[in-house]
C-alpha cells in the first residue's frame, strides 16, 4: 500500500513539473484559481442556506407580533351604559357574531347597518334590515350623515355617537412607535438588510468564480448596480419612516436569487432583469402612495380595469404566439405579457368598501369584468393564467358575498369548462397525458420535468454551487423550471426558503385583514396574496410533475420583466392593508368604491 501511495506521489509531482514547464506562470495561475474557486464554492454552499433561513426568520417574526390597538375613531354609548369603541373606518352592526359591533337583540337583524367614517365625518347605511335605522327619531331611506351626539336607533336599541378622546391616528402612531422601538432592540431591520447584501455579494462572486474566463462582464456590473439600488431604496424608505420594511427585505432576497438564476442560465439577459426590478420598485412606490388614500384607490381601480381590457384587446389583435400561447406583445425593443399587468387591475376591480358590499350584493360588474378577462385568456390559450384568475375570482367573490352556494355552482361550471378544454384542445391534452407519467415521456413531453427532478435531486440540501448546474442548459430553466435551478445550484434549503417567503406573504395578508380599516384593503391584500400563492404552487409543483406544467412564473424569482413588475405591484396591494406602515399619513378621503 505504501508503494502505491509513493507512486501516486511521484506521478503527481511529475505532473506538476510538466505543467509548470509547459504552461509557465499562466498554468500556475489557472491551477491556483481553480483551487481557490473550489474552496470558495464549498464555503458558499454552507453559508448561503444559513443566511437565507436567518434572513427569513428575522423578517417574519417582527411582522407576526401582537398588533392589538387601543386607538378608537369614536364610541357608541348604549342606553344600558355600555360603551363600544369604533376601531375601523367601516363598522358593521348586527346580531351576527361576524359583525364588528354585535347586538344580541331579537329585533336587530343579523346584518343591520354599517357605520362609516369618511371625509372626516360619520355616516350610517341600512342593509335591508327588518326594522330599519333611525337617526334622532327619523327613519333613514339612504346613507345618512351622523353628528356627534346624535342618537341612532336599530330595532329599538338606542345608542349615542360620541367623539374619541384623542385623534385615533395620534394614538395609533404612539402605540406603533412604542412597539417598533421595543422590537428594534430584538431584531433590527438594518442588520437583516446587511445580511441580505452579504448573501448577494457571496452569490455574485460565486457566479464569477464558476464562469471564469466565460464570465459575461454584465454580470458583476449588474450586481454592483443592484446592490447600490437596494441601498438607495432602503435609505429613502427608512428616511420616510417606513416602520415595517420586512416584506420589502424579503423581496430583495427573492430578487437577488432571480439575478443569480439569470446570471447562470441567461447572462445576456441579466441587465434586462435588473431593469425590470427597477421598474417594479417604481410601480410599487407609485401604487403605495396612491392607494393610501381610499378615494384615490377607488378611482384608480376603474382606470386600471379599463386599461386592462384595452391591453387584452390589443393582445388578441396584435399579440405574438410563443410556445402555443398568444400572450406576448412585441414592440421591437421590448416585449411584454399584458396578462401579468392585468392581475393588478383584476384584484383592484374586485375590491369594495364595506357599505357597498353589504348594501349591493349584485356583483354583475365584477363578474362581467372577470368573464372578459378569463375569456380573453382562453382565446390566447394562456390556460395557466386562466386557472390563476379564476381561483382569485373565487377568493374575491367569497369575500364580497359569502355566498358559498353560488360560488360552488360557479366552480362546478368552471370544472366542466376545463374538461371540455382538455378534451377538444390537443395541446392542453398532451400536457395532461404526460402528467404523473413524465418518465414514460422522458425524451418528449416529459423532457423538462424529468431533467428538473434529476437536477433538483443532484443538488441535495446545499446545492452544487451557483453556475455549476446542468439544468441551466435546458429550455425555460430560468422561468418555468426555476425551482429546479434553485434546488440544483443553491440547494433545497434555499429553494424551500424562497417558497416559504411566498407562503408567508399569503399568511401575512390574512393576518392583516382582522385589523383593516376598510374591507377594500382586506380584499386587495387577500386577492394579491392568492395570486402569489397560486403561481408559486403551479410553478413549483408543475416543474416536479405533481401538477401539470403550465408555464406560470415564480413571483420575484423567475426570469421575466412583466412578471417582476407585476409582482412588485401586487406586493403594494398587500402592504396597503398594513396600518402600521405610516401612522398619521394614511388619509381617508374619497368614496373608495
Amino acid at each position: 500500500m505504501s508503494d502505491f501511495l509513493e507512486n501516486v506521489k511521484q506521478l503527481f509531482e511529475m505532473y506538476l513539473t510538466k505543467a509548470a514547464d509547459i504552461s509557465g506562470s499562466i498554468g500556475s495561475f489557472v491551477l491556483h484559481f481553480g483551487v481557490i474557486a473550489e474552496l470558495y464554492t464549498l464555503l458558499v454552499r454552507w453559508v448561503f442556506p444559513i443566511l437565507a433561513v436567518t434572513i427569513f426568520l428575522r423578517c417574519i417574526l417582527p411582522l407576526l407580533q401582537d398588533r392589538k390597538r387601543n386607538a378608537a375613531w369614536g364610541y357608541l354609548n348604549i342606553t344600558d351604559g355600555t360603551r363600544i369603541p369604533l376601531r375601523h373606518w367601516e363598522n358593521s352592526i348586527g346580531r351576527s357574531n361576524f359583525c364588528d359591533i354585535v347586538i344580541k337583540v331579537h329585533f336587530v337583524s343579523r346584518n343591520h347597518a354599517v357605520l362609516t367614517f369618511r371625509h372626516g365625518a360619520w355616516s350610517i347605511a341600512e342593509i335591508n334590515s327588518k326594522n330599519g335605522v333611525q337617526v334622532n327619531g327619523v327613519k333613514i331611506e339612504k346613507p345618512e350623515t351622523v353628528q356627534y351626539g346624535d342618537i341612532i336607533s336599530l330595532g329599538g336599541v338606542e345608542m349615542e355617537l360620541v367623539q374619541a378622546d384623542k385623534e385615533p391616528m395620534e394614538v395609533a402612531q404612539q402605540n406603533d412607535t412604542a412597539r417598533y422601538v421595543s422590537s428594534r432592540g430584538d431584531i433590527k431591520p438594518g442588520t437583516t438588510f446587511l445580511l441580505i447584501l452579504l448573501m448577494q455579494i457571496l452569490g455574485g462572486l460565486q457566479i464569477c468564480f464558476s464562469k471564469g474566463a466565460e464570465l459575461n462582464p454584465a454580470v458583476p456590473v449588474t450586481f454592483l448596480f443592484f446592490i447600490l439600488t437596494e441601498c438607495f431604496h432602503y435609505i429613502i424608505m427608512r428616511w420616510c419612516s417606513r416602520k415595517r420594511f420586512e416584506p420589502e427585505l424579503l423581496c430583495y432576497l427573492l430578487c437577488g436569487l432571480s439575478l443569480l438564476i439569470v446570471a447562470s442560465a441567461a447572462p445576456d439577459s441579466i441587465f434586462k432583469q435588473f431593469a425590470a426590478i427597477l421598474l417594479g420598485l417604481a410601480v410599487y412606490t407609485a401604487l403605495d402612495l396612491i392607494i393610501r388614500d381610499l378615494g384615490r384607490a377607488g378611482k384608480l381601480k376603474y382606470l386600471l380595469a379599463a386599461s386592462a381590457l384595452l391591453l387584452l384587446i390589443l393582445n388578441l389583435t396584435i399579440g405574438e404566439t410563443r410556445f402555443g400561447a398568444k400572450r406576448w406583445i412585441d414592440l421591437g425593443l421590448i416585449s411584454f405579457q399584458p396578462s401579468e399587468f392585468v392581475k393588478i387591475a383584476f384584484v383592484m376591480a374586485g375590491a369594495a368598501t364595506l357599505d357597498r358590499l353589504l348594501t349591493t350584493r349584485n356583483m354583475t360588474a365584477f363578474i362581467g369584468f372577470s368573464a372578459a378577462c378569463i375569456g380573453a385568456l382562453i382565446l390566447m390559450r394562456d390556460f395557466g393564467n386562466v386557472l390563476v384568475f379564476f381561483a382569485t375570482f373565487i377568493v374575491i367573490a367569497f369575500m364580497r358575498s359569502g355566498d358559498v352556494r353560488t360560488i360552488a355552482l360557479t366552480s362546478a361550471g368552471a370544472v366542466l369548462g376545463g374538461i371540455a378544454v382538455v378534451s377538444f384542445m390537443p395541446y392542453i391534452a398532451s400536457r395532461f397525458a404526460a402528467w404523473g407519467n413524465v418518465w414514460e415521456y422522458a425524451d418528449t413531453s416529459g423532457y423538462q420535468q424529468t431533467r428538473t427532478m434529476i437536477a433538483a435531486a443532484s443538488g441535495g440540501l446545499l446545492g452544487v454551487g451557483g453556475g455549476n448546474g446542468y439544468l441551466a442548459n435546458i429550455a425555460a430553466a430560468h422561468t418555468d423550471l426555476v425551482f429546479g435551478m434553485l434546488c440544483e445550484e443553491w440547494g433545497l434549503l434555499v429553494a424551500l426558503t424562497a417558497v416559504l417567503i411566498v407562503v408567508f406573504f399569503a399568511s401575512y395578508a390574512v393576518f392583516l385583514t382582522k385589523d383593516c380599516r376598510s374591507s377594500f384593503y382586506a380584499i386587495v391584500a387577500c386577492g394579491a396574496a392568492s395570486i402569489f400563492l397560486l403561481q408559486t404552487t403551479l410553478n413549483v409543483l408543475g416543474s416536479v410533475d405533481i401538477l401539470p406544467l403550465t408555464g406560470i412564473t415564480f413571483p420575484f424569482v423567475s426570469h421575466g420583466g412583466s412578471s417582476m413588475i407585476a409582482s412588485w405591484g401586487l406586493l403594494a396591494l398587500i402592504k396597503s392593508a398594513d396600518e402600521r406602515i405610516t401612522p398619521g399619513k394614511r388619509t381617508i378621503s374619497g368614496e373608495g368604491d
